[in-house]
């Protein structure tokens, strides 16, 4: 029997963020206009959180599949490296947790409405196919903008919408930071693995447009993320506060500092690590002052 530890290790813990950090900040812009419903919060929540760890496995499963995760390579949860898990273990539990999050989705959609599934049935379409089959998305070049759209926006959207039930345009170029942040994850691992992509037939953006266009536009996903947020706060679309979110800067410039310097995989790693740390602290900050803003 596969131990709990074990399956918690599966889904990458570390990368949840990623599926928190969107919902979190929906519902507190949804602040601004109504109470917050908690049920409901913690339903969006948790089916966010089991849509990714599936899509997490799955990505796993394939992955090892397509010969992108070999023996001793940097891949997020090593459980089939370490025999932890079989492959087959390793998609089942996957798609148990797509069933789980579905199960929310359906619950959401009979609560709030069925526009819930106009978003929720598009993430899990891509989450799956994100690396399922020869037409999948990551290895296709459309990974960056697949993660930016799920993760980065219609997370944020779906969680704003199931607490008003309206959906506002300025929500989509709100949760911009967020997608940028998200596309700077996947891009920094595409820049840790350019020249292993290419062995496998793996198309990235990274791939297409070389290292140093990969470069570029590793500088323009990081800072680009601050210049968005300081012209939202100036056009009154986001609170004054919001710009806390600035004090994470240092972690960027470090992040984008070992990607200028070098193209040794695992000093990337580290720029890797960095930008999920980003993702999170940049986020969490954001929370905090959006609150903040709203709540004076």
């Amino acid at each position: 029997m596969i131990s709990p530890k074990t399956v918690l290790a599966s889904t990458r813990p570390f990368s949840l963020t990623a599926s928190i950090i969107p919902v979190l900040f929906g519902t507190i812009l949804a602040m601004k206009w109504t109470e917050i419903n908690w049920g409901i919060f913690l339903l969006t929540l948790a089916g966010a959180i089991f849509m990714q760890c599936g899509t997490n496995l799955v990505n796993d499963y394939f992955d090892y599949k397509k010969g992108a995760d070999q023996p001793g390579s940097l891949s997020p949860s090593g459980v089939i490296d370490r025999k932890e898990m079989t492959p087959v273990q390793v998609h089942i539990t996957g798609l148990i947790f797509f069933a789980l999050g579905s199960i929310i989705g359906l619950i959401l959609a009979s609560l709030t409405g069925s526009f819930i599934l106009y978003i929720g049935i598009p993430s899990l379409l891509i989450g799956y196919f994100y690396t399922a089959t020869r037409y999948a998305l990551a290895y296709n070049g459309f990974g960056e903008f697949a993660s930016g759209t799920t993760l980065g926006v219609l997370a944020v959207i779906g969680s704003y919408y199931v607490q008003t039930l309206t959906v506002h345009w300025e929500t989509v170029l709100i949760s911009l930071p967020n997608a940028f942040l998200i596309m700077a994850i996947l891009h920094a691992n595409n820049l840790r693995d350019i020249d292993t992509d290419k062995l496998i037939n793996k198309i990235t953006i990274a791939g297409l447009i070389g290292k140093k266009g990969a470069r570029i536009e590793y500088y323009i996903l990081m800072l680009g993320t601050y210049i968005i947020l300081l012209l939202l706060v100036i056009a009154s679309l986001l609170p004054a506060w919001s710009l806390i979110a600035i004090v994470s800067l240092p972690i960027a410039l470090k992040a984008v500092g070992i990607a200028a310097r070098t193209w040794e995989p695992k000093e990337l790693n580290k720029a890797l690590g960095l930008t999920a740390m980003l993702h999170l602290g940049f986020g969490l900050l954001l929370c905090i002052g959006t609150f903040i803003g709203i709540s004076i």
